[in-house]
């Protein structure tokens, strides 16, 4: 099984596009451009030329499409041949930059899609409704891979989905009031501290959450994240969850290693530019300083 995805993480700043095509090309196993070059530098370029042709620098930068394979299925040249005829037949007159991760349990396919046409000039922009034929058109091409792209039904973010009677009893208790969970706590404080908190790094991550709390057990080389509710805190025996686990219980997919790294990086982009700017205007105002007083 493949799924489609379309991901809510827009940039609008300018050059926006610039930090996610770094981002999953320094990741990735394969790249490749479509209707723009397969090097990520030179895709940027392609990407901002096409806007700059048609006076559209501003607003949206990009549309992010991932293609997830189920574990075990998909090699990495299936998921760049399939995710490159999925731009072929959905985005064929936008630029596409495509990257291929095997880093996790699930190769996936990473599509960036340059938000102006290349024909039209025209803002990329889809409905609902536009979505679903892209998931039907999806399914169509994965089986000429072998490959059934079942679509997931879609899901509410915070929707527990659990097989576990007992963990869904425990979760059941903990909004009676009956007795807290150490899961939802994770979960609650976990997700609280991503939505609130300016994070820029794994570190600040897990001196945050451990000023919550958790303990957070996240090395580069383990494709794991394990979070663990310290003795003081914790309302059972079970005090440690794995981020997938949190992911599956709460049907919330932005709870994914890459997903956080995404985030965190685009945060500190954010700052670095931010920065950058209050420099350059404190600058400006030194020399209209020096202009006003004749120096």
């Amino acid at each position: 099984m493949a799924i489609f995805k379309s991901i809510d993480n827009p940039s609008t700043k300018i050059g926006g596009s610039k930090k996610a095509i770094d981002y999953v090309a320094k990741k990735a196993e394969i790249t490749r451009g479509f209707n723009c070059s397969d090097d990520r530098e030179q895709a940027y370029k392609d990407f901002q030329e096409t806007k700059e042709l048609y006076g559209k620098i501003d607003g949206r930068q990009f549309k992010h499409f991932v293609l997830s394979f189920e574990e075990g299925v998909g090699t990495a040249e299936i998921a760049i041949n399939m995710g490159e005829d999925i731009a072929k037949t959905l985005f064929k007159d936008y630029e596409v930059f495509l990257a291929v991760h095997t880093d996790t349990e699930n190769t996936h396919c990473h599509l960036l899609v340059n938000s102006v046409n290349l024909s039209t000039g025209n803002k990329y922009r889809h409905s609902k409704y536009e979505y679903e034929i892209y998931k039907e058109k999806v399914v169509e091409i994965g089986l000429n891979y072998g490959i059934e792209p079942t679509q997931e039904k879609e899901k509410q973010i915070g929707e527990v989905r659990t097989d576990s009677k007992e963990k869904r009893k425990a979760i059941e208790n903990h909004f009676k009031d009956v007795q807290k969970s150490n899961i939802v706590n994770t979960y609650m404080i976990l997700t609280n501290v991503l939505e609130n908190e300016k994070i820029r790094s794994i570190d600040e991550f897990k001196e945050k959450m451990d000023k919550e709390g958790i303990i957070v057990d996240w090395e580069p080389q383990k494709k794991n994240i394990t979070f663990e509710i310290k003795p003081e805190f914790a309302n059972s025996k079970k005090r440690k969850f794995r981020l997938s686990n949190l992911n599956k219980t709460f049907s919330d997919e932005r709870l994914t290693k890459e997903n956080l790294e995404f985030g965190f990086e685009y945060t500190k982009q954010l700052e670095k530019e931010k920065q950058n700017e209050l420099e350059k205007q404190n600058e400006w105002k030194i020399r209209k300083n020096k202009i006003g007083l004749g120096l």
